[in-house]
Protein backbone atom coordinates (compact mmCIF):
# COMPACT_ATOMS: atom_id res chain seq x y z
CA UNK A 1 0.00 0.00 0.00
CA UNK A 2 1.30 3.48 -0.85
CA UNK A 3 1.51 5.96 2.00
CA UNK A 4 0.30 9.47 1.37
CA UNK A 5 1.05 12.94 2.70
CA UNK A 6 -0.75 16.16 1.84
CA UNK A 7 1.52 19.04 0.83
CA UNK A 8 0.27 21.70 -1.55
CA UNK A 9 1.48 20.88 -5.04
CA UNK A 10 1.67 23.19 -8.00
CA UNK A 11 -0.77 21.55 -10.37
CA UNK A 12 -1.22 18.36 -8.32
CA UNK A 13 -2.89 17.94 -4.94
CA UNK A 14 -1.11 14.85 -3.67
CA UNK A 15 2.26 13.13 -3.37
CA UNK A 16 2.56 9.35 -3.34
CA UNK A 17 5.35 6.82 -3.03
CA UNK A 18 7.02 6.15 -6.36
CA UNK A 19 8.05 2.88 -7.93
CA UNK A 20 11.64 1.69 -8.06
CA UNK A 21 13.99 3.45 -10.47
CA UNK A 22 14.95 2.13 -13.87
CA UNK A 23 17.91 2.65 -16.15
CA UNK A 24 19.56 6.05 -16.09
CA UNK A 25 18.57 8.10 -19.13
CA UNK A 26 17.35 11.65 -18.40
CA UNK A 27 19.76 14.24 -17.05
CA UNK A 28 19.78 14.63 -13.27
CA UNK A 29 17.76 17.72 -12.27
CA UNK A 30 19.21 20.45 -10.07
CA UNK A 31 17.14 20.95 -6.93
CA UNK A 32 16.64 24.28 -5.17
CA UNK A 33 15.02 24.89 -1.80
CA UNK A 34 13.57 28.12 -0.41
CA UNK A 35 11.93 28.63 2.96
CA UNK A 36 9.96 31.42 4.51
CA UNK A 37 8.97 30.46 8.03
CA UNK A 38 6.99 27.22 7.78
CA UNK A 39 6.37 27.75 4.04
CA UNK A 40 8.75 25.65 1.95
CA UNK A 41 9.19 25.60 -1.83
CA UNK A 42 11.24 23.05 -3.74
CA UNK A 43 11.85 23.52 -7.44
CA UNK A 44 14.21 22.13 -10.04
CA UNK A 45 15.35 22.86 -13.56
CA UNK A 46 13.08 21.22 -16.08
CA UNK A 47 14.84 18.30 -17.77
CA UNK A 48 14.32 17.92 -21.51
CA UNK A 49 12.47 14.69 -22.32
CA UNK A 50 11.41 13.99 -18.73
CA UNK A 51 7.71 13.37 -18.12
CA UNK A 52 7.82 12.65 -14.39
CA UNK A 53 9.83 13.55 -11.30
CA UNK A 54 10.34 11.80 -7.98
CA UNK A 55 11.47 13.32 -4.68
CA UNK A 56 13.20 11.39 -1.91
CA UNK A 57 13.62 12.66 1.65
CA UNK A 58 15.55 11.52 4.72
CA UNK A 59 15.38 12.90 8.24
CA UNK A 60 18.07 15.46 8.96
CA UNK A 61 18.81 14.32 12.51
CA UNK A 62 19.80 10.71 11.82
CA UNK A 63 19.55 10.24 8.04
CA UNK A 64 16.70 7.74 8.35
CA UNK A 65 14.42 7.33 5.34
CA UNK A 66 11.34 9.56 5.39
CA UNK A 67 9.68 8.94 2.04
CA UNK A 68 9.81 8.80 -1.75
CA UNK A 69 7.22 10.87 -3.58
CA UNK A 70 5.97 10.91 -7.15
CA UNK A 71 5.19 14.51 -8.12
CA UNK A 72 4.18 13.87 -11.71
CA UNK A 73 5.32 16.42 -14.31
CA UNK A 74 5.55 19.24 -11.77
CA UNK A 75 8.83 21.09 -11.36
CA UNK A 76 7.80 22.75 -8.10
CA UNK A 77 6.32 21.66 -4.79
CA UNK A 78 5.13 24.05 -2.07
CA UNK A 79 4.00 23.06 1.41
CA UNK A 80 4.09 24.03 5.07
CA UNK A 81 6.22 22.02 7.50
CA UNK A 82 6.44 22.04 11.30
CA UNK A 83 8.82 24.44 12.99
CA UNK A 84 12.19 22.82 13.66
CA UNK A 85 11.80 20.04 11.07
CA UNK A 86 14.60 19.20 8.68
CA UNK A 87 15.32 16.83 5.79
CA UNK A 88 17.83 15.83 3.16
CA UNK A 89 15.92 16.09 -0.14
CA UNK A 90 16.83 14.92 -3.67
CA UNK A 91 14.98 14.71 -6.99
CA UNK A 92 15.31 12.58 -10.11
CA UNK A 93 13.83 12.80 -13.62
CA UNK A 94 12.00 9.93 -15.32
CA UNK A 95 10.51 8.98 -18.66
CA UNK A 96 9.16 5.78 -20.17
CA UNK A 97 12.68 4.48 -20.77
CA UNK A 98 14.17 5.03 -17.33
CA UNK A 99 15.31 7.54 -14.76
CA UNK A 100 18.27 9.72 -13.84
CA UNK A 101 20.28 9.52 -10.66
CA UNK A 102 18.89 11.40 -7.69
CA UNK A 103 20.38 14.87 -7.34
CA UNK A 104 22.89 15.63 -4.62
CA UNK A 105 20.99 16.07 -1.35
CA UNK A 106 19.83 19.57 -0.48
CA UNK A 107 19.09 20.65 3.06
CA UNK A 108 15.50 21.56 3.84
CA UNK A 109 15.34 23.13 7.28
CA UNK A 110 12.44 24.96 8.90
CA UNK A 111 14.09 26.93 11.70
CA UNK A 112 12.34 27.92 14.92
CA UNK A 113 10.31 31.06 14.45
CA UNK A 114 12.44 34.00 15.55
CA UNK A 115 10.79 36.77 17.55
CA UNK A 116 13.78 39.06 17.04
CA UNK A 117 13.17 41.67 14.35
CA UNK A 118 16.33 42.32 12.30
CA UNK A 119 17.54 45.85 11.87
CA UNK A 120 17.03 47.64 8.56
CA UNK A 121 20.82 47.66 8.16
CA UNK A 122 20.93 43.88 8.50
CA UNK A 123 18.22 43.42 5.88
CA UNK A 124 19.96 45.74 3.41
CA UNK A 125 23.37 44.13 3.94
CA UNK A 126 21.98 40.62 3.62
CA UNK A 127 20.18 41.59 0.42
CA UNK A 128 23.37 42.94 -1.15
CA UNK A 129 25.50 39.99 -0.04
CA UNK A 130 23.18 37.02 0.01
CA UNK A 131 20.73 37.82 -2.78
CA UNK A 132 22.38 40.10 -5.34
CA UNK A 133 26.03 39.05 -5.11
CA UNK A 134 25.21 35.35 -4.73
CA UNK A 135 22.90 35.47 -7.76
CA UNK A 136 25.53 37.17 -9.92
CA UNK A 137 28.20 34.74 -8.71
CA UNK A 138 25.94 31.85 -9.68
CA UNK A 139 25.31 33.45 -13.07
CA UNK A 140 29.04 33.80 -13.66
CA UNK A 141 29.58 30.12 -12.82
CA UNK A 142 26.68 28.86 -14.95
CA UNK A 143 27.81 30.84 -17.99
CA UNK A 144 31.29 29.34 -17.62
CA UNK A 145 29.69 25.90 -17.75
CA UNK A 146 27.71 26.95 -20.83
CA UNK A 147 30.89 28.16 -22.53
CA UNK A 148 32.62 24.85 -21.79
CA UNK A 149 29.64 22.90 -23.16
CA UNK A 150 29.67 24.91 -26.39
CA UNK A 151 33.41 24.36 -26.84
CA UNK A 152 32.87 20.63 -26.26
CA UNK A 153 30.15 20.73 -28.92
CA UNK A 154 32.68 21.95 -31.48
CA UNK A 155 34.94 18.96 -30.83
CA UNK A 156 32.10 16.44 -30.47
CA UNK A 157 29.28 17.64 -32.70
CA UNK A 158 26.76 15.01 -31.68
CA UNK A 159 23.17 15.23 -30.48
CA UNK A 160 24.34 14.23 -27.01
CA UNK A 161 26.76 17.17 -26.82
CA UNK A 162 24.14 19.49 -28.29
CA UNK A 163 21.66 18.32 -25.65
CA UNK A 164 24.22 19.03 -22.91
CA UNK A 165 24.85 22.52 -24.27
CA UNK A 166 21.12 23.19 -24.44
CA UNK A 167 20.69 22.15 -20.81
CA UNK A 168 23.65 24.34 -19.84
CA UNK A 169 21.89 27.27 -21.52
CA UNK A 170 18.71 26.58 -19.56
CA UNK A 171 20.68 26.33 -16.30
CA UNK A 172 22.32 29.69 -16.96
CA UNK A 173 18.94 31.30 -17.60
CA UNK A 174 17.77 30.58 -14.05
CA UNK A 175 20.09 32.98 -12.17
CA UNK A 176 19.78 35.60 -14.89
CA UNK A 177 15.98 35.60 -14.85
CA UNK A 178 15.98 35.72 -11.04
CA UNK A 179 18.39 38.67 -11.18
CA UNK A 180 15.85 40.68 -13.15
CA UNK A 181 14.28 41.57 -9.79
CA UNK A 182 17.21 44.00 -9.27
CA UNK A 183 18.13 45.60 -12.58
CA UNK A 184 19.91 48.59 -11.05
CA UNK A 185 23.51 49.54 -10.41
CA UNK A 186 26.27 48.20 -12.71
CA UNK A 187 23.95 45.94 -14.72
CA UNK A 188 22.25 49.17 -15.83
CA UNK A 189 25.04 51.76 -15.80
CA UNK A 190 27.56 49.53 -17.62
CA UNK A 191 25.08 48.38 -20.28
CA UNK A 192 25.25 44.75 -19.19
CA UNK A 193 21.50 44.10 -19.25
CA UNK A 194 21.09 44.64 -23.01
CA UNK A 195 24.43 42.96 -23.75
CA UNK A 196 23.34 39.83 -21.90
CA UNK A 197 19.64 39.64 -22.68
CA UNK A 198 18.32 41.82 -25.50
CA UNK A 199 14.94 40.76 -26.84
CA UNK A 200 13.49 40.52 -29.42
CA UNK A 201 16.08 39.25 -31.86
CA UNK A 202 15.42 37.75 -35.28
CA UNK A 203 16.87 34.91 -37.26
CA UNK A 204 17.35 37.03 -40.39
CA UNK A 205 19.91 39.27 -38.68
CA UNK A 206 21.76 36.23 -37.35
CA UNK A 207 21.78 34.59 -40.79
CA UNK A 208 23.16 37.80 -42.28
CA UNK A 209 26.07 37.68 -39.83
CA UNK A 210 26.79 34.06 -40.71
CA UNK A 211 26.60 34.83 -44.44
CA UNK A 212 29.10 37.68 -44.09
CA UNK A 213 32.88 37.43 -43.97
CA UNK A 214 33.08 39.08 -40.52
CA UNK A 215 35.51 37.15 -38.31
CA UNK A 216 33.51 35.51 -35.52
CA UNK A 217 35.74 36.00 -32.52
CA UNK A 218 34.99 37.10 -28.98
CA UNK A 219 36.39 40.53 -29.84
CA UNK A 220 34.21 41.06 -32.90
CA UNK A 221 31.04 39.64 -31.34
CA UNK A 222 31.55 41.74 -28.20
CA UNK A 223 31.38 44.84 -30.44
CA UNK A 224 28.13 43.71 -32.12
CA UNK A 225 24.80 45.36 -31.41
CA UNK A 226 23.09 43.84 -28.33
CA UNK A 227 20.56 41.98 -30.49
CA UNK A 228 23.41 40.06 -32.16
CA UNK A 229 24.88 38.64 -28.96
CA UNK A 230 23.76 37.44 -25.54
CA UNK A 231 21.45 34.72 -24.31
CA UNK A 232 18.97 34.74 -27.17
CA UNK A 233 21.47 34.59 -30.02
CA UNK A 234 23.02 31.56 -28.32
CA UNK A 235 19.52 30.16 -27.82
CA UNK A 236 18.68 30.53 -31.51
CA UNK A 237 21.91 28.85 -32.59
CA UNK A 238 21.51 25.97 -30.10
CA UNK A 239 17.80 25.27 -30.49
CA UNK A 240 16.91 26.56 -33.94
CA UNK A 241 13.79 28.60 -34.60
CA UNK A 242 11.43 25.99 -33.15
CA UNK A 243 13.38 23.89 -30.61
CA UNK A 244 14.13 21.19 -33.19
CA UNK A 245 17.83 21.69 -33.92
CA UNK A 246 19.98 18.62 -34.46
CA UNK A 247 23.75 18.44 -34.27
CA UNK A 248 24.00 17.52 -37.96
CA UNK A 249 22.46 20.91 -38.84
CA UNK A 250 25.22 22.89 -37.11
CA UNK A 251 27.57 24.51 -39.61
CA UNK A 252 31.20 25.42 -39.00
CA UNK A 253 30.20 29.08 -39.08
CA UNK A 254 27.40 28.55 -36.54
CA UNK A 255 29.79 26.77 -34.19
CA UNK A 256 32.24 29.66 -34.47
CA UNK A 257 29.45 32.14 -33.70
CA UNK A 258 28.29 29.99 -30.76
CA UNK A 259 31.75 29.83 -29.20
CA UNK A 260 32.35 33.55 -29.61
CA UNK A 261 28.91 34.48 -28.24
CA UNK A 262 29.28 32.10 -25.29
CA UNK A 263 32.67 33.62 -24.48
CA UNK A 264 31.22 37.13 -24.59
CA UNK A 265 28.24 36.11 -22.44
CA UNK A 266 30.52 34.54 -19.85
CA UNK A 267 32.84 37.56 -19.86
CA UNK A 268 29.91 39.92 -19.33
CA UNK A 269 28.60 37.77 -16.48
CA UNK A 270 32.05 37.82 -14.85
CA UNK A 271 32.11 41.60 -15.22
CA UNK A 272 28.76 41.85 -13.47
CA UNK A 273 29.86 39.62 -10.60
CA UNK A 274 33.11 41.60 -10.24
CA UNK A 275 31.13 44.85 -10.13
CA UNK A 276 29.50 43.69 -6.87
CA UNK A 277 32.48 41.71 -5.54
CA UNK A 278 33.73 43.27 -2.26
CA UNK A 279 37.28 42.39 -3.32
CA UNK A 280 36.91 44.02 -6.73
CA UNK A 281 34.77 47.00 -7.82
CA UNK A 282 32.61 46.56 -4.72
CA UNK A 283 29.22 48.06 -5.55
CA UNK A 284 28.14 45.81 -2.69
CA UNK A 285 29.56 48.34 -0.22
CA UNK A 286 27.88 51.23 -2.04
CA UNK A 287 24.53 49.62 -1.36
CA UNK A 288 25.31 48.08 2.03
CA UNK A 289 26.45 51.43 3.46
CA UNK A 290 23.13 53.12 2.74
CA UNK A 291 22.57 55.87 5.27
CA UNK A 292 26.13 55.55 6.54
CA UNK A 293 28.37 57.20 3.97
CA UNK A 294 26.97 55.99 0.64
CA UNK A 295 26.50 58.92 -1.73
CA UNK A 296 24.29 56.80 -4.01
CA UNK A 297 22.00 55.77 -1.14
CA UNK A 298 22.07 58.58 1.41
CA UNK A 299 19.40 57.00 3.62
CA UNK A 300 18.22 53.55 4.63
CA UNK A 301 14.84 54.34 3.07
CA UNK A 302 16.48 54.99 -0.31
CA UNK A 303 18.00 51.50 -0.31
CA UNK A 304 14.73 49.88 0.78
CA UNK A 305 12.92 51.78 -1.94
CA UNK A 306 15.40 50.46 -4.52
CA UNK A 307 14.70 46.92 -3.34
CA UNK A 308 10.91 47.29 -3.48
CA UNK A 309 10.93 49.11 -6.80
CA UNK A 310 13.00 46.26 -8.27
CA UNK A 311 10.25 43.85 -7.19
CA UNK A 312 7.61 46.13 -8.72
CA UNK A 313 9.47 46.46 -12.02
CA UNK A 314 9.77 42.72 -12.60
CA UNK A 315 6.18 42.00 -11.50
CA UNK A 316 5.00 44.67 -13.94
CA UNK A 317 7.21 43.28 -16.72
CA UNK A 318 5.91 39.73 -16.26
CA UNK A 319 2.25 40.73 -15.96
CA UNK A 320 2.02 43.49 -18.54
CA UNK A 321 4.86 42.53 -20.87
CA UNK A 322 6.02 38.95 -20.96
CA UNK A 323 2.59 37.39 -20.37
CA UNK A 324 0.09 39.99 -21.53
CA UNK A 325 1.63 41.37 -24.69
CA UNK A 326 1.87 38.13 -26.70
CA UNK A 327 -1.51 37.06 -25.29
CA UNK A 328 -3.32 40.25 -26.30
CA UNK A 329 -1.75 40.32 -29.76
CA UNK A 330 -1.86 36.53 -30.22
CA UNK A 331 1.68 36.86 -31.57
CA UNK A 332 4.15 34.06 -30.78
CA UNK A 333 7.08 36.14 -32.11
CA UNK A 334 6.73 38.36 -29.02
CA UNK A 335 7.34 35.45 -26.62
CA UNK A 336 10.73 35.59 -24.93
CA UNK A 337 12.81 32.37 -24.97
CA UNK A 338 10.50 30.97 -27.64
CA UNK A 339 13.27 29.10 -29.52
CA UNK A 340 13.98 26.81 -26.54
CA UNK A 341 10.39 26.68 -25.20
CA UNK A 342 11.88 27.93 -21.93
CA UNK A 343 9.43 30.83 -21.61
CA UNK A 344 7.40 29.45 -18.73
CA UNK A 345 10.53 28.72 -16.68
CA UNK A 346 11.79 32.24 -17.37
CA UNK A 347 8.59 33.78 -16.06
CA UNK A 348 8.52 31.62 -12.93
CA UNK A 349 12.14 32.47 -12.22
CA UNK A 350 11.33 36.17 -12.53
CA UNK A 351 8.81 35.79 -9.70
CA UNK A 352 11.20 33.57 -7.73
CA UNK A 353 13.74 36.39 -7.98
CA UNK A 354 11.12 38.73 -6.53
CA UNK A 355 10.62 36.21 -3.72
CA UNK A 356 14.37 36.12 -3.11
CA UNK A 357 14.38 39.87 -2.62
CA UNK A 358 11.44 39.70 -0.23
CA UNK A 359 12.75 36.83 1.90
CA UNK A 360 16.48 37.59 1.74
CA UNK A 361 17.21 34.03 0.56
CA UNK A 362 19.03 32.64 -2.46
CA UNK A 363 19.15 28.88 -3.00
CA UNK A 364 20.51 27.39 0.24
CA UNK A 365 21.72 30.71 1.66
CA UNK A 366 19.26 32.41 3.98
CA UNK A 367 19.19 35.67 5.84
CA UNK A 368 16.89 38.40 7.13
CA UNK A 369 14.66 39.84 4.44
CA UNK A 370 12.06 42.51 3.88
CA UNK A 371 9.47 40.00 5.04
CA UNK A 372 10.76 40.18 8.62
CA UNK A 373 10.39 43.96 8.65
CA UNK A 374 6.93 43.83 7.09
CA UNK A 375 5.78 41.13 9.48
CA UNK A 376 6.79 43.24 12.47
CA UNK A 377 4.61 46.10 11.19
CA UNK A 378 1.77 44.39 9.33
CA UNK A 379 1.63 40.58 9.70
CA UNK A 380 -1.45 40.34 7.49
CA UNK A 381 0.34 42.07 4.63
CA UNK A 382 3.35 39.78 4.99
CA UNK A 383 1.10 36.74 4.77
CA UNK A 384 -0.75 38.20 1.79
CA UNK A 385 2.48 38.89 -0.12
CA UNK A 386 3.91 35.43 0.62
CA UNK A 387 0.70 33.74 -0.47
CA UNK A 388 0.36 35.82 -3.62
CA UNK A 389 3.94 35.11 -4.70
CA UNK A 390 3.22 31.38 -4.52
CA UNK A 391 -0.12 31.78 -6.31
CA UNK A 392 1.55 33.72 -9.12
CA UNK A 393 4.23 31.06 -9.61
CA UNK A 394 1.62 28.29 -9.49
CA UNK A 395 -0.57 30.02 -12.07
CA UNK A 396 2.34 30.41 -14.48
CA UNK A 397 3.29 26.77 -13.98
CA UNK A 398 -0.25 25.71 -14.86
CA UNK A 399 0.11 27.10 -18.40
CA UNK A 400 0.77 24.14 -20.72
CA UNK A 401 3.99 24.03 -22.70
CA UNK A 402 4.93 25.51 -25.09
CA UNK A 403 3.84 29.00 -24.11
CA UNK A 404 3.84 30.09 -27.76
CA UNK A 405 0.91 27.74 -28.39
CA UNK A 406 -0.86 28.42 -25.11
CA UNK A 407 -1.43 32.08 -25.95
CA UNK A 408 -3.84 30.70 -28.58
CA UNK A 409 -5.09 27.37 -27.28
CA UNK A 410 -4.99 28.06 -23.52
CA UNK A 411 -5.63 31.78 -23.42
CA UNK A 412 -7.80 31.53 -20.30
CA UNK A 413 -4.99 29.92 -18.31
CA UNK A 414 -2.53 32.55 -19.49
CA UNK A 415 -4.98 35.24 -18.44
CA UNK A 416 -5.31 33.64 -15.00
CA UNK A 417 -1.54 33.90 -14.62
CA UNK A 418 -1.67 37.53 -15.72
CA UNK A 419 -4.35 38.23 -13.12
CA UNK A 420 -2.39 36.56 -10.31
CA UNK A 421 0.79 38.49 -11.12
CA UNK A 422 -1.21 41.73 -11.37
CA UNK A 423 -2.69 41.05 -7.93
CA UNK A 424 0.86 40.66 -6.61
CA UNK A 425 1.87 43.86 -8.38
CA UNK A 426 -0.98 45.74 -6.73
CA UNK A 427 0.06 44.52 -3.28
CA UNK A 428 3.59 45.73 -3.89
CA UNK A 429 2.58 49.16 -5.20
CA UNK A 430 -0.37 49.93 -2.97
CA UNK A 431 0.68 48.38 0.33
CA UNK A 432 4.38 47.46 0.43
CA UNK A 433 5.94 50.55 -1.13
CA UNK A 434 4.06 52.98 1.17
CA UNK A 435 5.52 51.13 4.17
CA UNK A 436 9.11 52.05 3.27
CA UNK A 437 9.13 55.50 4.95
CA UNK A 438 7.77 53.99 8.18
CA UNK A 439 10.46 51.31 8.48
CA UNK A 440 13.08 52.30 11.04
Amino acid sequence: MKNRIKPILVGVAIIVFADASHAELPETPKLYVTTNGPQVSLYWDEVSGANNYTLIASNLDDGSFFGQFDVGANTQVSTSLPEGSGFFVSVRAENTDGSSNFSLPSLLVVPPISKVVPSVEQVIQNYARNVVFNTYTDLAEQTKILRAAVIELQFDTTDKSLHQAQNAWRNARRPWEQSEAFLFGPVDTEGLDPALDSWPINGTDIQNVMSSDTPLTAETVSAFEPTLKGFHVIEYLLFGSDNSKTASELTTRELAYLIAAANVLSNDAQTLAKAWNPNDKNFLSVFSQAGAGSTTYPSLASALQEMVEGMIVIADEVANGKLSKPLMERDATLVESQFSSNSRSDFMNNIRGLRNVYTGNYLLSEGPGLNALVKSINPALDEAINNQIEKAIAAIHTIPQPFTESIISNAALVQEAVDEVKTLLSLLIEQLLPLVPSVK
